[in-house]
């Protein structure tokens, strides 16, 4: 079995005399998460080459090449399938950007094609549909959506919103964490989690938290009326409603708990899952949301997310 060898920036990995090939480019290749120096040596008054890490990692070689894979990785590698959470950055003729991670990460793409139309209407998009795209999505707006192509030349993302869960998101907070300790599930949609919020676990590190729609008084009128209408009509009455209904103070309370649980955990790195963020949750009721993030609060919150 092959041992790894964890190593931190500015740890020399290999080194070479000039003596050995050219520039000891013989001896190893530098490869990513890797520089080289160049030094001489005092005792033997030669040059020498070293392979420094640049991050912190796992060394992995292939025959002369060497890199260094990343401990915790703050950049999005999406796949097809994933339920990703962004903002709106830029509206074009024909699609919209998507903002997914932070600044190093590239802008994903959402073509018109790939939103459903109000009503769930299914016919092709016309010029007049590109005009009105803007009543749909603007620049700052929140949505869910998820992963359907990735592009092979430039791995860029293309997303849609064909379902009727995805789609713009609204009178709710986000919060972001590294996509490293947000583990890929079965289901990145909980409703009612902890009777008080729904949430979207975003698998790019994005999470969407609201009130919960079941306890806006429309939800059970829809559900009475659920033989008489469509889904996509439920839902997007449901949607008005929700966005049209001002936040009471306990519903504030609640997104902030769980805001600030999921903020705890990724202040110690651990891995942020239901779970996890229940336990916070609920260990947290003797104080209030703002004082969850206090240094001391915050090792006391997560002490059994890190055993």
């Amino acid at each position: 079995m092959t041992s790894l060898h964890l190593v931190v920036p500015g740890q020399v990995i290999a080194s070479s005399s000039s003596s050995v090939g050219t520039d000891g480019e013989d001896s190893f290749l530098k490869g990513h998460g890797t520089y080289l120096e160049r030094v001489t040596n005092t005792s033997t008054n030669e040059a020498e080459q070293r392979l420094v890490a640049s991050v912190v990692g796992i060394v992995h070689r292939v025959n002369k090449l060497i890199t260094v894979i990343p401990a915790s990785s703050g950049v999005y590698d999406g796949q097809v399938g994933d339920l990703v959470v962004g903002q709106v950055t830029a509206v074009g003729p024909t699609r919209w950007k998507v903002a997914l991670c932070g600044s190093g990460q590239r802008e994903a793409q959402l073509p018109l094609t790939g939103m459903v139309l109000p009503g769930g209407v299914q016919r092709v998009r016309t010029a007049q549909d590109q005009r009105d795209m803007r009543q749909h999505l603007q620049e700052g707006d929140w949505i869910s959506a998820e992963v359907h192509k990735i592009n092979p030349n430039d791995g860029s993302l293309l997303l849609h919103t064909r379902s009727m869960r995805y789609g713009k998101l609204s009178y709710g907070t986000h919060t972001c964490v590294p996509p490293a300790l947000m583990p890929r599930r079965k289901n990145h949609y909980y409703t009612d989690f902890l009777d008080q919020v729904d949430v979207v676990w975003g698998v790019n590190g994005q999470i969407w938290i609201q009130r919960k729609l079941s306890a806006l008084q429309g939800y059970h009128n829809n559900v009475a009326q659920a033989e008489n209408d469509r889904d996509e009509d439920r839902h997007e009455r449901l949607r008005q409603e929700h966005a049209s209904t001002p936040l009471l103070q306990d519903d504030r309370m609640a997104v902030a708990r769980v805001r600030n649980a999921i903020e705890c955990l990724a202040m110690v790195h651990a891995m942020v899952t239901p779970e996890h963020v229940e336990t916070v949750y609920r260990q947290s009721s003797h104080l209030r949301p703002a004082d969850m993030l206090l240094p001391d609060n915050v090792i006391a919150l997560t002490a059994c997310t890190r055993q």
